[in-house]
C-alpha cells in the first residue's frame, strides 16, 4: 500500500538557510535515489519547512530510514530546529479490489 511520510519543523533563528539547503541536498542525493520513492517534494514558509515524500509500500519507506545517510541526516536536525519536528505516516486510502494504490 503506497504511504505518505511529512515532516513539518520550525528552523531555529538564523537556520533557514541552512536547513532548506539540508533538505533539498537530502531529497536529491538520497531520497530521489532510494527504491520505492514516487514523489518528493521540500516546500519553506517562513521559518517553517516542510518534505512530502510519497513510497510504494510501506517497505520501502523504512529501507530508506534504515539507510546510514538518513540516520545522519536526522541526527544533524536538532541543531537547526526549534523543538521536535513532527513526522506523520499516512496510508493511500483506496477501495479494497483496486489494485491502484491510489495511482491512476
Amino acid at each position: 500500500m503506497a504511504v505518505f511520510r511529512i515532516l513539518e519543523a520550525t528552523a531555529r533563528p538564523g537556520a533557514i538557510g541552512r536547513l532548506a539547503e539540508m533538505l533539498v541536498q537530502q531529497e536529491r542525493d538520497v531520497v530521489a535515489n532510494a527504491p520505492g520513492i514516487v514523489f518528493v517534494q521540500s516546500l519553506r514558509s517562513g521559518d517553517q519547512v516542510l518534505a512530502v515524500s510519497s513510497w510504494r509500500s510501506v517497505q520501502d519507506m523504512q529501507r530508506y530510514l534504515d539507510q546510514p545517510a538518513t540516520g545522519t541526516f536526522y541526527q544533524a536536525l536538532p541543531q537547526l530546529l526549534m523543538g521536535m519536528p513532527s513526522v506523520r505516516t499516512f496510508e493511500v486510502i483506496s477501495p479494497e479490489g483496486s489494485g491502484t494504490n491510489g495511482w491512476r
